[in-house]
């Protein structure tokens, strides 16, 4: 049980990260020498995911991106979220039983 909410915790964690990180990019659509961001992710061999950054090339649609990331990203750690929840209501029911 401990593991999937670690992996859910990690998936939150990552997902956080790509809504700063397109939140930086659109910040920096006028500044002229700023670097374009993205998050990589990888899986982590205990469950879960690692997330890192990395420059991200020119990109004229850049901005439309950035914001769909960003929303998507949202609904990622929603989901991870409610695993969590649903963990944590699956181990109150336990232990109500075992009590």
């Amino acid at each position: 049980m401990n593991n999937v909410m670690g992996t859910a915790r990690s998936g939150m964690r990552a997902a956080q990260q790509g809504v700063q990180l397109a939140a930086h990019n659109v910040a920096n659509l006028a500044t002229p020498d700023a670097q374009r961001l993205q998050l990589q992710r990888s899986a982590v061999e205990q469950g879960g995911v690692q997330a890192s950054v990395t420059p991200a090339g020119a990109d004229v649609s850049a901005p439309l991106g950035d914001l769909l990331a960003a929303k998507a990203e949202v609904v990622a750690f929603a989901a991870n979220a409610t695993v969590i929840r649903r963990q944590d209501q699956m181990l109150g029911s336990l232990l109500d039983r075992e009590a």
